[in-house]
C-alpha cells in the first residue's frame, strides 16, 4: 500500500494510472536498430584475421569486460573484450572463418533491453552493392539513344566540361569511401558538424570518408563544405597512408662469415685488447732510523700524509676558470664524487734499521676524465705533507 495526498491508493491502481498517462503522451513507437560490429584491428599493421571462437552466443547478454570472441592474427591469438553491456543479436561470420579483412562486418550488436524480434538490422555494404548492380546492368543492356547532330563547336565545348568535372570528382573520391555507420566521431568532427548544423545521419550518408576503415575525418567535412579542396585533402590522406606503416624494405640481413661450425666461429678471432691503466710512480728519500717497535707508529705517520694529500687532490677544482663555465652543467657531466680517481699503493725500502726510500704508486681510473689531474695534485702535495708528518715522528 502506498500513500499519496493523504489518500490510500493501491499499487495496482497507481500502475494503471501511470500506464494511462504514458499512453496519452506516447505518440510514436520506439524504433530499435542494431549496430554493425566490424572486424577490429588488433595492431597497427593488422590487415586480416580469423575468428577462432565466439565466447558469446547469439541472443546472449554480455557485460563490460566480458570476452566476446577470440581472434587469431599472424602474430598471436587475442581476446576481444566488451566495453559496454549489450546483446549479441546476430553472428554473421561463424567460428573458424579465416582471412577476414579489417572492417568487415562480423556481427550485429543490440542495446541492453532491446527486443530482438522487433529489431531492425541495417543494410551491409555488400547488400547495397547487390541492389545497385541490377540497375547498372539494365542501363548497360538498354539500347543506346541516337546522339543529336553537332550544330557548332560551342556545343562540343559544353559537352566536354561535364566530362572534366566527372573526372575531377572521380579523382577526388579515389581515396574516399563510404563512412562506417558504427564509428564514433572525433571531437573535431562533431564540433564541425554541430557548427554547420549537419546531423549524424546526413554526415554518414552524404560525406565520403577518407580515414582508415571508413572513418570520417575533419578534412572530409571541410571538403564537403567547400572550405578545402579535395586535392589538398587527398595529399594529406595519401601521406598518412604512406607513413602509417613502418617501411622495412631497406633492411638487409647480415651475411654469415666463416663456416657454420660453432667451434670454428671463435677460431681466428682475436680477443679485444684490454687497455692498460695509467700508472704514476714516485720515490721519496727518507733516510730515517726506525726500530721495529716504532714501525707501526711510522706507518701511521705515512697514512696521515697520504690522507691529507688525498683530501687536497679531491678538493682541487679541475674546471677551467672562465665566464662561460657553467657549474651546474659541469656537475651533470662530471663523474660521481664517490668514484675513486686513483688507487694508492706504497712500499718502504730499508737498509738495516734505517728506512731509505718510499716508493709511491698511483693507478688511475680510466672512466674518470679528471683522474690524472687529481693524481698530479696528490703527488705534488704528498712530499710536503710527508715532510711535515715526519717532523712530528722525530
Amino acid at each position: 500500500m502506498l500513500r499519496y495526498a493523504s489518500k490510500t491508493v493501491s499499487k495496482t491502481a497507481l500502475q494503471f494510472n501511470a500506464i494511462q498517462v504514458s499512453r496519452n503522451f506516447h505518440i510514436s513507437r520506439w524504433v530499435l536498430a542494431a549496430k554493425i560490429f566490424d572486424m577490429p584491428a588488433m595492431s597497427p599493421t593488422m590487415e586480416s584475421g580469423a575468428i577462432i571462437e565466439w565466447k558469446v552466443k547469439e541472443g546472449e547478454h554480455y557485460n563490460p569486460g566480458d570476452s566476446l570472441l577470440d581472434i587469431e592474427t599472424d602474430k598471436a591469438t587475442i581476446s576481444v573484450d566488451a566495453i559496454d553491456d549489450g546483446i549479441l543479436a546476430k553472428i554473421l561470420l561463424p567460428d573458424g572463418t579465416k582471412d577476414i579483412k579489417v572492417g568487415t562486418p562480423i556481427a550485429f550488436l543490440a542495446e541492453d533491453g532491446d527486443d530482438l524480434k522487433s529489431l531492425e538490422y541495417p543494410k551491409l555494404p555488400d547488400e547495397e552493392k547487390a541492389q545497385a548492380t541490377p540497375a547498372s546492368k539494365a542501363a548497360e543492356t538498354a539500347p543506346p539513344k541516337a546522339s543529336p547532330p553537332k550544330e557548332s563547336t560551342g556545343s562540343s565545348e559544353n559537352t566536354s566540361k561535364p566530362t572534366e568535372a566527372s573526372s575531377s570528382s572521380a579523382s577526388s573520391s579515389a581515396t574516399s569511401k563510404a563512412a562506417n555507420p558504427a564509428q564514433v566521431f572525433f571531437p573535431s568532427v562533431e564540433r564541425l558538424l554541430a557548427e554547420n548544423k549537419i546531423s549524424r545521419e546526413d554526415a554518414l550518408e552524404k560525406i565520403p570518408a577518407s580515414g582508415p576503415h571508413g572513418r570520417l575525418l575533419r578534412g572530409d567535412v571541410l571538403v564537403y563544405l567547400g572550405k578545402v579542396s579535395a586535392e589538398e585533402n587527398n595529399i594529406l590522406v595519401n601521406y598518412l597512408e604512406k607513413t602509417s606503416r613502418l617501411d622495412l624494405s631497406h633492411i638487409e640481413l647480415l651475411e654469415k662469415t666463416g663456416s657454420d661450425n660453432s667451434g670454428s666461429k671463435t677460431e681466428g678471432k682475436s680477443k679485444p685488447k684490454t687497455k692498460e691503466p695509467i700508472v704514476i710512480t714516485e720515490s721519496y728519500p727518507i733516510d730515517l732510523e726506525v726500530t721495529y717497535p716504532e714501525l707501526s707508529k711510522f706507518k701511521a705517520v705515512i697514512s696521515e700524509a697520504l690522507s691529507a694529500s688525498e683530501q687536497q687532490a679531491y678538493a682541487y677544482n679541475t674546471n677551467p676558470v672562465s665566464d662561460l663555465d657553467d657549474p651546474l652543467f659541469d656537475d651533470i657531466i662530471a663523474p660521481s664524487r664517490n668514484s675513486d680517481r686513483f688507487k694508492i699503493e706504497y712500499a718502504l725500502h730499508t737498509e738495516g734499521d734505517e728506512v731509505s726510500t718510499l716508493d709511491l704508486k698511483l693507478t688511475l681510473n680510466d672512466s674518470c676524465f679528471d683522474a690524472k689531474d687529481r693524481a698530479v695534485v696528490f703527488v705534488n702535495n704528498f712530499k710536503e705533507n710527508l715532510t711535515k708528518e715526519l717532523k712530528t715522528f722525530q
